[in-house]
């Protein structure tokens, strides 16, 4: 018998649950429908786990017992097992404690048929969960989950959305029910966790939404539009809340580069950095670098090892490529003003 199964197949089923889940989520009436998203994202994250398992040469089956029928593993046993094979841009504990509170839905998923909104908090949860599994999916196996799904979907809803920072700030929604409080309350916790151990918390929930506001409400808005301005031609007013870099930003370039380590199979050095820095311009952006006034500090977020991990090798050649010929083009610069 072959107790490491075939991962091919084992990635091959993950992708289809993930699809599936994705699927069943936009489907404009689909009854039981989080019920239904949260076992699929569960069933695709406990195949990924296995098929890294099974590429690096490791049972996916429990220890055979007399006269009992062979078991594959759980994906808690699995995820424990897998931790080893993570990427170092990708740390195993936000992502388990992501699934985690998925699997707490899912087995107590009676006691939440009636908590009002509650939806949005799976929502948020499962969205950051396919986040990871796309991520790690490309880090381990180079698959681009992306190009296989159509994600040109239409935003049609017959109500406006439920805001996630307003119902976790609704006390009255949750004091309705005990078992909504219990899991924010598991949520608090494992934020706590996440934080306690210099993780990233946008592995255990993030939600990527703009709010636009009238400049009326400017100071109730995290990113405000102005609805009609005073001169037509003058540009949309936008305002960006600063955060402390410290937080947003902690790692220097040393840092990155530690954190990545190999890329492709490669060392992935100092020269690498600048060079894909360089190429996609991440230093000119503030979600991946922010650099003192004074131009002597530059710092980087989080965000930046999760975009360096997903390029390609082909993209990492055509960096180095490109950017070597920048570096050859400006020392042969002082030599043309020379001569002139």
């Amino acid at each position: 018998m072959n107790y490491r199964g075939s991962y091919r197949k084992l990635l091959g089923n993950a992708r289809a649950a993930m699809t599936a889940a994705i699927e069943i989520y936009n489907k404009p009436i689909f009854e039981y429908r989080d019920e239904c998203v949260v076992i699929l994202l569960l069933n695709s994250w406990e195949l990924l786990l296995k098929a890294m398992l099974s590429k690096n040469g490791q049972s996916v089956f429990y220890k055979k017992r007399r006269r009992e029928p062979y078991r594959t593993l759980s994906w808690v046993d699995a995820f424990a097992r897998s931790e080893k094979y993570f990427p170092s841009s990708i740390r195993p504990q936000p992502v388990g404690m992501n699934i985690g509170l998925l699997s707490t839905y899912r087995d107590n998923a009676v006691h939440f048929y009636n908590a009002t909104d509650f939806g949005v908090l799976l929502y948020a949860l499962a969205q950051t969960s396919i986040k990871n599994f796309r991520d790690l999916l490309h880090a381990k196996f180079g698959i681009r989950f992306e190009d296989e799904v159509n994600w040109q979907l239409l935003p049609i809803g017959i109500h406006p959305p439920v805001d996630l920072v307003s119902y976790l700030g609704d006390t009255s929604v949750h004091h309705k029910s005990l078992a909504v409080r219990q899991f924010l309350s598991e949520l608090a916790r494992a934020v706590q966790d996440v934080k306690a151990g210099g993780g990233d918390t946008g592995r255990l929930l993030t939600v990527f939404n703009v709010k636009l506001e009238s400049v009326k409400k400017i100071g109730e808005a995290d990113a405000v539009v102005a609805v009609s301005a005073p001169d037509p031609a003058s540009a949309p007013l936008a305002i960006i809340r600063t955060q402390d870099p410290n937080a947003s930003h902690p790692l220097r370039q040393m840092d990155v580069v530690e954190k990545i380590g190999t890329l492709h199979g490669r060392p992935f050095t100092s020269h690498v950095f600048s060079a894909v820095t360089w190429k996609y311009e991440l230093k000119n952006n503030t979600q991946y670098c922010w650099r003192a006034n004074e131009g002597v500090l530059t710092k980087y977020s989080n965000d930046t090892i999760t975009f360096i991990s997903r390029l390609t090798a082909a993209d990492v050649d055509a960096a180095l490529t490109d950017y070597g010929a920048h570096l050859k083009s400006r020392r042969r610069k002082p030599a043309r003003m020379r001569e002139t």
